[in-house]
């Protein structure tokens, strides 16, 4: 695993270089759309959602093979095959109507499931975005954990200890979160840059750290709940810094966290700061050779990565837990980002639609489990699929290789030969 890349993806060979039928570099110029469905088809999109679908089937297989009814019927498979089809389309078809009734629609509830899954998507977007930052730069954020742990704390103690008025409370609580998480991860940035420590350790490391210091801090009366003593619990935010629910159970958290992925698109792909962070997770040698202080990067990275973490854990805070944190407030969420992040492509849209997948499958798998009798525990695996998909492009194949020609690249050169 190397700094050098700016994604987890080992990296592929180059890409040909489309000279066309006479060899040269003006082909581009001579047929600006050749091999465009090379580029579609073997472009992220497309590969994304083959990584989906395989990852769906196979974790659709795993749910038939060990289901009691199905397995009765392959004692006499060969005797009566459609007993066994039919079992297997029932309990899918059971799967599916029960995440659709559980994620999107449900005939008592309405929508409400949906607002649901936006609820379970809203911290996914914020970290993923975090995570997104660290992969331009080529560097592993493994610390979202320990990261939401540190911005929870400093959330919840501004909210539950701090006497300030409606909205500006809620402002600098989140200001707070966003501080909290943004300091951590610098520590991990500012380590590694002085003493070349790998970040994947560090942070793995730093995990542990905030994890068991905010379990104890949660222990002293300055953040311990006074109804719980004797147990790692946050006291209640304050009515004035909860975040409030704009309709229905919709509440502001999802609106900041798009908000937010604005700010990603215009720090990454507008800004100086975002153009160093582009350029060192390229090559760090010729972002050097260049004059750019990589060092101060690597520091500026991870602290804009966590600053975003820290958002997540101002919704966890501020919009999930207000009655008080706890150690396990961070959900799994940081490790859950990594999978967004990379099925997004580290772009906000792909981000907010990743997170928006999972919030999906999230929100959908406790009707799931009730009305198709399916564990719940087949969403992390179908997870986990799709990451080795994703980060594995060997076992997609099967899908074109992208000519490596940019689409404004051809519709400039189009634009030229018109």
């Amino acid at each position: 695993m190397t700094t050098s890349n700016a994604s987890l993806t080992p990296p592929e060979p180059n890409p040909p270089v489309d000279k066309g039928s006479s060899g040269s570099t003006n082909a581009l110029a001579d047929q600006p759309w050749r091999g465009v469905w090379r580029d579609i088809l073997g472009g992220n999109v497309v590969r994304s959602i083959v990584a989906i679908i395989l990852a769906l089937i196979i974790g659709m297989l795993i749910a038939v093979f060990t289901n009691k009814d199905v397995q009765d019927t392959l004692g006499y498979f060969f005797s009566r095959p459609g007993d066994f089809f039919n079992a297997a389309g029932s309990l899918i078809g059971d799967a599916v109507r029960a995440m659709i009734t559980g994620a999107v629609y449900s005939p008592t509830r309405g929508f409400q499931p949906f607002l649901s899954s936006l609820q379970w998507a809203t911290p996914l977007v914020a970290a993923g975005l975090g995570l997104g930052v660290a992969f331009r730069a080529g560097l592993f954020n493994i610390g979202g954990q320990g990261q939401m742990l540190v911005g929870a704390l400093f959330a919840s103690y501004v909210g539950a200890s701090w006497n300030l008025p409606p909205v500006l409370h809620l402002i600098v609580a989140i200001l707070a979160a966003v501080l909290g998480g943004a300091m951590w991860a610098a520590i991990v940035g500012f380590l590694k840059a002085q003493t070349g420590a790998h970040e994947v350790i560090l942070t793995i490391m730093f995990n542990w750290i905030a994890h068991w210091g905010i379990t104890y801090l949660l222990k002293q009366p300055l953040f311990q709940s006074e109804n719980a003593p004797g147990f790692a619990k946050g006291k209640a935010v304050q009515a004035t810094a909860v975040m409030p629910e704009l309709f229905n159970g919709f509440g502001l958290g999802f609106v900041l966290v798009l908000l937010a992925a604005v700010l990603y698109w215009w720090i990454m792909d507008r800004s100086t700061v975002g153009f160093k962070i582009r350029a060192v997770g390229i090559n760090p040698n010729a972002a050097k050779t260049a004059g750019i202080n990589v060092k101060t990067v690597t520091v500026v990275t991870m602290a804009i990565s966590g600053a975003f973490i820290g958002l997540a854990a101002a919704t966890q805070t501020l919009e999930v837990h207000p009655t008080g944190i706890e150690p396990t407030i961070h959900a799994g969420i940081g490790f859950d980002a990594i999978t967004v992040a990379l099925l997004g492509g580290n772009s906000p849209v792909g981000i907010i639609l990743a997170a928006l997948l999972f919030g999906l499958l999230k929100a959908g798998s406790v009707t799931m489990e009730i009305q198709a009798g399916i564990p719940r525990d087949i969403i992390p695996v179908i997870q986990g699929l799709i990451v080795l998909f994703v980060a594995a492009p060997r076992f997609l194949g099967f899908l074109p290789r992208p000519t490596g020609v940019k689409i404004r690249d051809r519709v400039a050169a189009g634009k030229v030969k018109s």
